[in-house]
């Protein structure tokens, strides 16, 4: 399920409900699958389906669940009369790898075989009490609960298991009084509300099931999270235009309070915002550092007039809904951070990522025991930089559209895709990759901050531009980024968008096969800015101003974080 935690409420269904029911020695028909668009942002990002059917033995369904580019699983799950879950099954592809799992339940808990990438493993978990299943990405549980609400008609509390990451937690289940109106796709049905409450991992995740005259799920609900809206025509889908970024920004700050921080380091003072879960749990939320990428982005991944969506404030904000505490800062020279921009090198920002960490580690809502890093294009040397060289220790980093070369090689990649795109001459296409390869030889020759320009370097652009920051440029550029990620042995997310015309897709399986422990997320429309394109990723070489960050990628971040740094202790 797309929500804040990668955990599911705990299902639970007794008697069959009337609407249900089938007569007495007949076999039910095959139920047809209802179908569930799944929406975030106002943005459609996947699709999902359910099939349930009951007899006196028990329940069975079937589903399936799509989020584009990053999930394509089905499940089946069987329960006994008395809705205790017997056996459950899931198979298919999570964020590129192949999962199988099986479940057992027996009167001591559940036994579990799991297969993933072609690696099999076992698992005992044991219980005192029935177990009811709910599953990450899938209705199965829900619809079961909201069954067993219907047929009970008081409040009532389960044991729950959440079979991906074989925790246990509880779920209580009530009904509201009297119906609404409700939108799904297609239509306008009234519904009676279900409230759930899953405790878990020392947290509480309210969600709301709106369902009709028989008890199936119209809508799924939580706050800051994906809806799932019933298809009734088959055909439906969500209203196409999502909301601007400043009405995304609204929405997802009421998730977080955000608070203004400072740090002194390498003789400066560096500006940053933390936004923290309004729902924190008394321990303290996960938390992840935001190294941001090249030139002067400012604290929100602003570089006015040219980028104004504020990327980086609307990925923090949607993270904080899903429990995460988010640290942007600006880099030395940045306003308000103080100091010279074009006197940092890679050694100063390692210094810089040290001190923030420390510094986000003693801040009031944050669990100093789950500490991440979100590094993006440039930001991602920073980061491996940091890890690799043992300068601090984190729990998980996310590497977003990361260079899988050095800089240097980069940039002969971006001048040539630049030349394509401009339809230069196979000459002119020389020239340029000649001033490169020129100005790259002048930033290595040189010792001091500034490169002196000779008359020959005078007119070549690519070395005027480079010259204010040759000292930067003279420590990162021949940094291979494979070795330093074979050093990293930290649960790393890569997530590379394969409409990125500034990083190709190979950069990002380079990253990910380099790291020991690392998940490829490769994201169909996903653009360098963050934003997603329906169309050519030339449409989108910058993000508008209305362009609101891509709700695929913030879930991609939140589910892959879940177990190494949400549920990690």
């Amino acid at each position: 399920m797309i929500r804040k935690l990668a955990a599911a409420l705990a299902a639970s269904l007794l008697a069959a409900g009337a609407a249900l029911a089938q007569p007495a020695g007949e076999q039910p028909a095959t139920a047809p699958e209802v179908v569930y668009r799944i929406v975030q942002g106002g943005i459609e990002i996947g699709e999902a389906g359910l099939v349930l059917e009951r007899d006196a033995a028990g329940i069975t369904t079937s589903s399936r669940a799509e989020l584009h580019g990053l999930v394509d699983v089905t499940a089946a799950l069987r329960t006994g009369p008395d809705g205790a879950a017997e056996s459950y099954g899931l198979e298919g592809t999570m964020r590129g790898v192949s999962v199988d799992l099986d479940a057992t339940f027996h009167a001591g808990g559940v036994s579990f075989t799991i297969v993933q990438a072609g690696r099999e493993s076992t698992l005992e978990v044991p219980s005192d009490e029935p177990l009811y299943v709910l599953d990450n990405l899938l209705l199965d549980g829900y619809q079961v609960l909201a069954l067993a609400a219907l047929e009970r008609g008081e409040p009532f509390e389960v044991a729950a298991i959440v079979p991906q990451v074989a925790a246990l937690g509880r779920a209580s289940v009530s009904v509201r009084d009297g119906t609404a109106e409700v939108e799904a796709v297609g239509a306008t049905v009234t519904a009676r509300a279900v409230d759930l409450r899953f405790a878990i991992g020392g947290q509480d995740i309210d969600i709301v099931l709106w369902v009709d005259d028989d008890g199936l799920i119209v809508r799924y609900e939580q706050p800051g999270a994906a809806s799932y809206l019933r298809v009734y025509d088959g055909e439906g889908t969500p209203e196409a235009a999502g909301p601007t970024a400043a009405e995304f920004l609204a929405e997802a700050g009421a998730c977080v309070e955000v608070r203004e921080m400072t740090v002194a380091s390498a003789g400066e003072t560096l500006y940053g915002q933390l936004s923290v879960p309004v729902d924190a749990p008394p321990g303290g939320a996960p938390a992840l550092l935001l190294l941001p990428g090249s030139g002067a982005p400012d604290v929100d991944g602003n570089v006015a007039p040219v980028i104004t969506n504020s990327g980086y404030r609307q990925l923090a904000l949607a993270l904080g809904c899903h429990g995460y505490t988010v640290l942007r800062v600006a880099k030395m020279g940045i306003p308000p951070s103080t100091g010279d921009a074009n006197s940092a090198t890679l050694d100063s920002y390692a210094r810089n990522t040290v001190d923030w960490l420390e510094a986000l580690a003693a801040a009031e809502g944050v669990d100093a025991r789950r500490l991440g890093i979100i590094g993006h294009s440039e930001g991602v040397i920073h980061a491996l930089y940091a890890v690799a060289e043992g300068l601090v220790e984190v729990d998980a980093l996310v590497l977003i559209a990361g260079p899988g070369r050095t800089m240097a090689e980069l940039l002969v990649e971006q001048v040539l895709w630049a030349g394509e795109r401009a339809g230069l001459s196979d000459e002119a296409m020389a020239d340029q990759l000649a001033d490169l390869e020129a100005a790259l030889a002048a930033v290595r020759a040189a010792t001091g901050q500034r490169l002196e320009l000779t008359a020959e370097l005078r007119d070549n652009a690519q070395a005027v531009q480079m010259a204010p920051v040759a000292g930067f440029l003279r420590s990162i550029i021949d940094v291979d980024p494979l070795a330093l990620a074979a050093r990293v042995d930290v649960p790393a997310v890569v997530v590379q968008g394969l409409k990125d015309v500034q990083v190709a897709a190979e950069h990002g399986r380079l990253l990910a096969s380099a790291l020991p422990r690392a998940t490829l997320l490769e994201l169909p429309d996903l653009t360098h800015n963050l934003v997603d394109t329906p169309g050519p990723a030339e449409e989108r070489l910058l993000p508008l101003p209305d362009d609101v960050v891509s709700p695929t990628l913030v879930q991609a971040i939140a589910t892959a974080l879940h177990g190494s740094l949400k549920l990690a202790r």
